[in-house]
């Protein structure tokens, strides 16, 4: 078997993920359903694509690069119109503040989105480096931008997808790269480190012509793992994977099934409406206590009730008498609950002590529903 396309940072990583997985998509040519977050990167990516993209001084005003940034918004994947709005005006004041800080030393780059095809040992290698600019000294610093809402830190060190661009930009351009750089937009970050070393470019040369070697003779057997298998949109066709919502008698009416994944969806925005959500979640947990389920499942995710239990007391002030008369005063500090708690919780409590302040509090169990994807 031929490879289906040349390989690329993400491909690798794919195959690497789950080997079926890559076959889904490259092979079989299944499409994966749009994602939020990559129609924003790929906005954001796209606008400050235009802004550095300029032949000749001047750069574009800020109007023009708000405007240019919502005449190619990139609408694919948001859960609705209010998450969609939430995005969008988070992509123009990260812009806005990106243009604030670098217009004053705003350069023409080397290189904007540049794109290389190159040969590892006649396997064929392609990608796009966001940013090449050149230094004082005649090198190259590499550029990545990111949009995510974090970015570790240590991840800049040794991150496959810049050792392919030194190795991409020295081998193709003629030049030594000095510096990698991932550019964390949101924040207005950058981590930079020194080029990555020859043990770290061996290494991935040796992982592209193994990649390519493993898709040439057809090994696609799935890797599972629940951090992968969570999210991943081949789940229905996959053959190891197994709906728990596949049994009829475990699945609820319609309306509730559809509140639970119309909650999870909400718990897995960071645009989560908190009243909202209580709401819902008590709704759904009227609605399970009424038909006497634990769990019940909807489509995408499952919901079980739970219930906590805690100490509310009416008199805090004979509560922190008792306490002081006990000598344990510096261990609550103040009559809060949370200290309480962890007092009563403590099995150290005399018992004679522990009776008398359960005399003055009571125990108050609070439902709560638990939902979690599938």
């Amino acid at each position: 078997m031929a490879l289906p396309r040349p390989l690329s940072h993400s491909s690798i990583s794919m195959y690497t993920e789950c080997p079926l997985k890559y076959k889904y998509k490259y092979i079989d040519k299944i499409p994966e359903k749009p994602k939020y977050f990559f129609s924003f990167g790929q906005t954001v990516h796209s606008a400050l694509e235009f802004f550095y993209g300029v032949k000749i001084l001047p750069p574009p005003s800020l109007k023009e690069l708000l405007e240019y940034y919502k005449e190619n918004w990139v609408r694919g994947g948001y859960r609705d119109e209010t998450q969609e709005a939430e995005y969008f005006q988070d992509g123009k004041d990260i812009l806005t503040k990106f243009y604030n800080k670098h217009i004053q030393d705003y350069a023409i780059p080397f290189f904007v989105e540049y794109e290389f095809k190159l040969q590892v040992e006649g396997v064929p290698v392609i990608g796009y480096i966001d940013r090449i600019d050149k230094l004082p000294d005649g090198k190259l610093a590499v550029l990545d931008y990111k949009t995510g809402k974090s970015l570790s830190t240590a991840r800049v060190e040794t991150d496959a997808q810049l050792t392919m661009y030194q190795m991409a930009v020295e081998e193709l351009l003629g030049a030594q790269v000095s510096r990698l750089i991932f550019y964390h937009v949101p924040s207005l970050k950058q981590q930079i480190v020194e080029r990555h070393p020859k043990n770290l470019v061996e290494g991935l040369r040796t992982k592209i012509v193994t990649t390519a070697e493993s898709i040439e003779k057809g090994a696609f057997a799935p890797k599972p793992a629940e951090s992968v298998c969570r999210w991943c949109d081949y789940k229905p066709i996959c053959p190891i994977y197994k709906n728990p919502s596949a049994d009829a008698a475990a699945l609820p009416e319609d309306e509730l099934a559809a509140m639970i994944d119309q909650l999870g969806d909400m718990q897995e925005s960071l645009f989560s409406q908190k009243e909202k959500e209580e709401k819902l979640k008590a709704e759904i947990l009227a609605a399970l206590v009424k038909k006497g389920f634990v769990r019940a499942f909807g489509k995408k995710y499952q919901a079980s009730r739970a219930a906590s239990e805690k100490w509310e007391f009416s008199d805090k002030k004979k509560v922190l008498e008792l306490i002081k008369k006990a000598g344990l005063y510096d261990k609550v500090l103040a009559p809060s609950a949370p200290k309480i708690e962890q007092l009563m919780a403590d099995p150290a409590l005399p018992a004679d002590l522990r009776a008398r302040l359960g005399e003055l509090g009571v125990r108050v169990e609070t439902p709560d529903l638990k939902v979690k994807p599938l």
